[in-house]
């Protein structure tokens, strides 16, 4: 029986070395990468404490970090989003009922295609075994197995802010000094994760049109590339 044991493990290491791509967390994208160059808005969220939120009000490029224990402040500020590694909850729903953040994930598409955003079909936060999640969010990256890296899909989110503003944005990195194609062959630390590099642009408020970037620049977050801490 010991040898029958024996045998049944090697067959089974030897299928999944040759068929390791079947036993990813998800599928692998293509091998060549394309590498994004934007003018659009761009922040970057220092998101590396552990059971601390950090919230980002994306009109006005201001951040605040909440402890998990203290969530009784979400409907006390001023926020959007909220980051804590590769978490991310919105400002609506079981998170704050106050809220008025909804998000609609719309794939991995042309961000400068979106040239208006939907009127309808925004999702909001909601528990799930416990924690806040926003279904919209929650599979925004790939993990992989191999070098036990993050990887964003780029796919491109729609949000439903406060006072009649609609954004459109998609997570580019979520290493700090890091390319994310760098990532792909080698092991990152984890001292270099959970810095979030985002791609953006806001409507103006009572609008759901997104204006060209360098006419409405001076209206976003101020530069691009720059670190928010």
């Amino acid at each position: 029986m010991l040898l029958a044991a024996t045998l049944l493990f090697h067959t089974t290491l030897n299928f999944m070395e040759e068929n390791i791509e079947d036993f990813e967390t998800v599928p692998l994208p293509p091998k060549k990468i394309k590498k994004i160059s934007t003018k659009n808005p761009i922040i970057k969220v220092n998101a590396k404490e552990r059971n601390t939120w950090t919230l980002v009000d994306f009109s006005t490029g201001k951040t605040q970090k909440i402890p998990e224990s203290e969530s009784s402040k979400f409907s006390q500020i001023s926020w959007d989003l909220g980051f804590s590694r590769t978490k991310i909850i919105s400002n609506g729903g079981k998170t704050n009922p106050l809220g008025k953040t909804g998000v609609i994930n719309l794939g991995p598409i042309n961000f400068d295609d979106i040239k208006t955003a939907p009127n309808i079909g925004y999702a909001q936060d909601h528990r799930s075994l416990g924690n806040l999640i926003n279904k919209e969010l929650a599979g925004w990256y790939n993990y992989r197995t191999r070098t036990h890296n993050i990887e964003s899909r780029r796919n491109v989110y729609a949000l439903k802010l406060k006072d009649g503003i609609f954004m459109k944005m998609r997570i580019l990195n979520y290493y700090c000094s890091q390319e994310a194609n760098e990532c792909r062959s080698m092991m990152c630390t984890r001292e270099e994760a959970a810095c979030l590099t985002i791609e953006y642009i806001l409507t103006e408020p009572g609008s759901s049109i997104f204006v060209i970037p360098d006419t409405h620049l001076a209206k976003n977050i101020p530069a691009p590339a720059e670190k928010v801490e």
